[in-house]
C-alpha cells in the first residue's frame, strides 16, 4: 500500500451485484481493515462497510422503456458521480455488472486516469459482439465470473481473470428439506417455489402470470402447495394486493429463498441471477421473463444467444425450459410444470444437466480471490 489508506469505489445498480460487492468487501475488510470503500451499493454493501452515496434503489430501472422514463434523474446520479471522482480520484474504480450505467462511467473514470476493473463484465456473448470493442476501450482487467469468458475477452485485447463463480458456497440450504416442509405445515404433495425477480418491474409483469398458472397447475394436481419467496428488494406489501382473490395455497417467505428452492419439486424462476442459485440447489425449474412490450421487441433483435436462463447458456444445452417474451403464458407455464412433474425421468435428466452447470462454476472462496487480486493491484499500483 503506499503511504495514504488505499481508496476504492465500487458501483453496483441491482440486487445481485449488492450481494456480490458485499461478498467482497467484507474480505476486504477483513485483510486490509484501513482501505477507504465508497460508492453505489446496496444494504448488504452498506452493512460490509461501503460508504454508500446512492442506493442501487436509485438505479434500479430495466429496460429500454425504463430507462428513458427515468434518464433525467439517471443522468443527475451520473454526473454527480463523475464531479466525486474527479475530486477523489480513487486508487482504482470497481464496477460490478449494471452495464447500461457502469460502461459510461468506465470511459469517464479512464479519461481521468483512474484505473477501472470491470466484475461480472456485461454479457456480449449474449449481445451483438461489437460492444466489447467499446468496453475494452474503457476498462483496464475484466474480473469474469463465468469459465467461458476468459478467451471472449482474452480475444478482444483486454487483461482478464476469472477466479470461479462467487455463488458457490454461498448458495445452501440451512435448513433440511423434511424439516423445513415441516414447519410450513406441509406433509405432502408436490411443492413449486415462485420466484418473480427482485425488481418492482419484474412483480408487475411476471407474478400475475406466475398466479395464473400455479391456479392452473392446482386444478389438475390439488395436492400442490406453493412457495413465494421475496427478494430482499420486493417489499410484501407490494406483493399481496396480487394474491387477494386468488384462491391458492402460497406461502410468501422472507430470508428462506434457498430454504424453498431446496424444498421444491420445482422451480419456476424469473430470468436472472435466481435460475443459477436454483441450478446450484440442483432443484429443476422452468425459466421466465417479460417486460414491457416494447423492450421485448427491440431484446428479440438485440440479444443473439439462442438462450436467456443462465443454466442453459452455460451448458450451451436447453437444459430446463425457457418461456420468455410473448411465449410466456401461463397455459403453457403450467402444462409443462405439470408434465415435468409427472415424469421422473425427465426430473432427473434435469438435475444432470444442473450438476454439470454447478462443476462449470468453479470452487468456492471465489470472493476471497477476487479481494486477494485488488488488493495485488493496489500494491502494485503503490510499488510495494
Amino acid at each position: 500500500m503506499n503511504s495514504r489508506t488505499g481508496r476504492l469505489f465500487f458501483v453496483s445498480g441491482e440486487p445481485s451485484g449488492d450481494l456480490h460487492g458485499s461478498l467482497i468487501l467484507s474480505h476486504l475488510k477483513r485483510m486490509e481493515p484501513s482501505l477507504q470503500t465508497e460508492g453505489i451499493g446496496g444494504p448488504l454493501m452498506k452493512s460490509a462497510g461501503l460508504e454508500c452515496l446512492y442506493s442501487i434503489e436509485d438505479l434500479a430501472v430495466i429496460g429500454f422503456v425504463e430507462v428513458v422514463k427515468n434518464l433525467g434523474h439517471l443522468l443527475r446520479v451520473f454526473g454527480k458521480i463523475k464531479h466525486h471522482l474527479e475530486e477523489t480520484r480513487p486508487d482504482l474504480l470497481i464496477l460490478i455488472d449494471y452495464p447500461g450505467f457502469n460502461v459510461r462511467l468506465a470511459e469517464v473514470a479512464k479519461a481521468m486516469g483512474i484505473r477501472v476493473i470491470y466484475f461480472i463484465c456485461p454479457q456480449v456473448w449474449a449481445w451483438h459482439a461489437s460492444r466489447i470493442r467499446k468496453i475494452i476501450r474503457a476498462i483496464d482487467e475484466a474480473v469474469v465470473v463465468f469459465s467461458f469468458e476468459v478467451d471472449i475477452w482474452k480475444k478482444a485485447g483486454v487483461e482478464v481473470n476469472w477466479f470461479g463463480h462467487p455463488l458457490v458456497g454461498i448458495v445452501e440450504s440451512k435448513i433440511p428439506v423434511q424439516a423445513f416442509r415441516n414447519s410450513l405445515g406441509i406433509s405432502g404433495g408436490p411443492v413449486i417455489s415462485l420466484l418473480p425477480g427482485s425488481r418492482t418491474q419484474e412483480i408487475y409483469y411476471i407474478l400475475p402470470r406466475l398466479l395464473t398458472a400455479a391456479e392452473n397447475i392446482l386444478r389438475s394436481r390439488p395436492n400442490t402447495r406453493f412457495l413465494l419467496p421475496l427478494a430482499g428488494t420486493i417489499d410484501e406489501t407490494l406483493v399481496r394486493p396480487y394474491l387477494v382473490n386468488r384462491n391458492l395455497p402460497i406461502i410468501p417467505l422472507r430470508g428462506q429463498t434457498y430454504e424453498a428452492i431446496q424444498a421444491s419439486d420445482l422451480a419456476i424462476v424469473a430470468s436472472g441471477t435466481a435460475t443459477l442459485e436454483t441450478a446450484i440447489l440442483g432443484t429443476p425449474m422452468i425459466i421466465v421473463y417479460q417486460t414491457n412490450w416494447l423492450t421485448s421487441i427491440l431484446s428479440k433483435f438485440l440479444i443473439q444467444s439462442p438462450h436467456i436462463g443462465l443454466p442453459n447458456v452455460l451448458s450451451r444445452d436447453k437444459v430446463v425450459p425457457e418461456f420468455v417474451r410473448w411465449k410466456f403464458h401461463p397455459d403453457a407455464v403450467a402444462a409443462e410444470a405439470l408434465s415435468i412433474l409427472a415424469d421422473k425421468g425427465r426430473q432427473d435428466e434435469i438435475k444432470t444437466g444442473l450438476k454439470r452447470v454447478r462443476q462449470s462454476l468453479g470452487e468456492k472462496g471465489a470472493s476471497s480471490r477476487v479481494a486477494n487480486h485488488i488488493l495485488l493491484r493496489l500494491r502494485e499500483m503503490s510499488g510495494k
